[in-house]
Parts: structure tokens; C-alpha cells; sequence
């Protein structure tokens, strides 16, 4: 079946300032565990996984390992409620782990701060949200672990 597929060439891919991005120490599987654990050890719910490798095979194409990440809490929502409901909209949170074709691994997520600094009294969760992510990138790539 792999013969019928379309294989897609990949671009370089650019570091833009509104994500971060790390290269994993870990192969596909191995980062898509961590980061699972992570977290759970974070006391989030891992709400969907998306797989855009196996979405764009049924569509014809063929594209190296791919994974979205979805997650979050609703203690979260909460707080994102309180402070303003038009920010629900922000959420949940999504990492993306892709394995690039020279076999590294890159996971990236929006900047959660470039992302709710935009609303008004969101400054805290933020920076609260923006310390989680950074540790899930860092459980996969401790070279960029925050000081």
C-alpha cells in the first residue's frame, strides 16, 4: 500500500518566536512516552492523540512518524473562566512531536505566555502554564531544561 502513497518532502523548518521547539535525545517512540508521563506527573489529562502520519496515509501521502498531543485540566479552565471566558478558546495545550528525515525528533508547542498574555489578567496562569511545558520539553531534551 506504502507503493500507492504520495512521499512528502520536507521543508527546513523555521524556529519562529511565538514557539518553542527542542530536539529530543529520545527516537519517536521514546519521546512520545516521556512526554506522556510527563504529564501524567504533571497531574494533567492527556485529552487526544492525533496521528497526522496515519490521517495523511488514509488521504494518500506518505509523511515520517507524526503526534499531536492534547492536553490540559479542568482546574485549569477554571481559573481561565474567572479570569476571561475568551481565552477558553487558547485551550487545550498541544505538543507536536515529528521525526524529521534526517531521524531526529523535534517537539514543539505555541508559547503558552504569547498566548494568554493577550487577555486580561492571565499573566500568572501564564507563567504558571508556560513552566509546565517548558519542563515537558525539558524531560526530552535536559540540555534545555530552565535554570
Amino acid at each position: 500500500m506504502t507503493d500507492m502513497l504520495q512521499a512528502v518532502s520536507y521543508a527546513p523548518a523555521s524556529s519562529p518566536p511565538f514557539q518553542a521547539v527542542v530536539t529530543s535525545t529520545l527516537d519517536f517512540e521514546g519521546t512520545l512516552a516521556r512526554l506522556k508521563q510527563g504529564i501524567e506527573a504533571a497531574d494533567l489529562w492527556l485529552i487526544q492523540e492525533i496521528d497526522p502520519q496515519m490521517l495523511l496515509q488514509r488521504g494518500g501521502y506518505l509523511i515520517a512518524p507524526a503526534r499531536q498531543l492534547l492536553f490540559f485540566h479542568p482546574r485549569y479552565v477554571v481559573r481561565l473562566l474567572a479570569a476571561d471566558p475568551a481565552a477558553v478558546v487558547e485551550v487545550p495545550l498541544k505538543l507536536v512531536v515529528l521525526q524529521m528525515p534526517d531521524g531526529s525528533v523535534t517537539v514543539r508547542h505555541a508559547d503558552v505566555r504569547a498566548q494568554l498574555d493577550r487577555y486580561p489578567g492571565m499573566q500568572v496562569l501564564a507563567e504558571e502554564l508556560a513552566a509546565v511545558s517548558a519542563r515537558l520539553l525539558a524531560s526530552v531534551a535536559p540540555s534545555t531544561a530552565p535554570a
